[in-house]
């Protein structure tokens, strides 16, 4: 039997439906599932959807879903295709944890990188006030520079690939706040270059700096804050 995506929807475990998932093409009966209680899974994933592609990411295969009856076949549709290149497409298919592991991979290293350099700046001016602790944040601009535009680029990536490139209030806000976070540390960087005991004792316009160094500490929570909200969304109760 052949089962839209309309009939599929209304299946979402909820108001004492059943819970229907489909895989691969096929649709499945997960009600009986304690981990699919009112619809939903790990608290991230809903039934009443096509969840093919996060299968692609899950920590197990699809042979879980063997114990479940299956209801029918997914009626095939024109989908929605990323707008991104078919070669970048193709690569995509052939290798599918490309679509979402490489932004989680890399987007940890400059938010350490950021955070690292907001705190050893704050325990220089307040606990201790030695030059190594300078020079590490000088190195952490330059590690930030080098890590940063790559969790733009993948990020990027994921947003046309995941999400079809549609808006999106919590994705819009992670790219400006990243090319907030990406300029402040360009700014920074050029000027350690240029003055590496800048930080040392600041005056006039010289105070910017430090400022812009303090501004990582938010800047990085609401863009960390943000992709947890994407990655495990918050299911309200009724």
């Amino acid at each position: 039997m052949e089962i839209d995506r309309e009939k599929l929807a209304q299946n979402n475990g909820k108001d004492g439906k059943p819970a229907h998932v489909a895989i691969e093409g096929e649709v499945y009966d997960v009600s009986e599932s304690r981990l699919w209680k009112n619809g939903l899974h790990m608290n991230r994933h809903e039934a009443g959807q096509d969840l093919t592609q996060a299968l692609n990411a899950a920590p197990h295969g699809r042979e879980v879903l063997d114990e479940f009856p299956q209801k029918g076949i997914l009626k095939a549709d024109l989908e929605a295709q990323p707008p991104i290149p078919k070669w970048l497409a193709n690569l995509l298919e052939t290798y599918p944890f490309l679509k979402r592991h490489p932004h989680p991979m890399v987007v940890h290293f400059p938010m350490a990188f950021f955070i690292t350099a907001s705190l050893f700046l704050l325990w220089y001016y307040l606990i201790n006030r030695v030059s190594p602790l300078l020079d590490a944040i000088f190195y952490m601009h330059i590690l930030g520079t080098l890590a940063l535009p790559i969790a733009i680029i993948t990020g990027w990536l994921s947003w046309l690939v995941n999400y079809l490139g549609k808006s999106n209030a919590l994705i819009t806000r992670k790219m400006v706040l990243s090319m907030i976070l990406l300029m402040l540390d360009v700014v920074v960087l050029i000027a350690l270059i240029k003055q590496p005991t800048i930080l040392q004792a600041p005056q006039g316009i010289e105070i910017v700096f430090p400022i812009f160094i303090f501004l990582y500490l938010p800047i990085v929570s609401i863009i960390g804050e943000h992709g947890g909200r994407l990655v495990f969304p918050v299911h309200k109760k009724k």
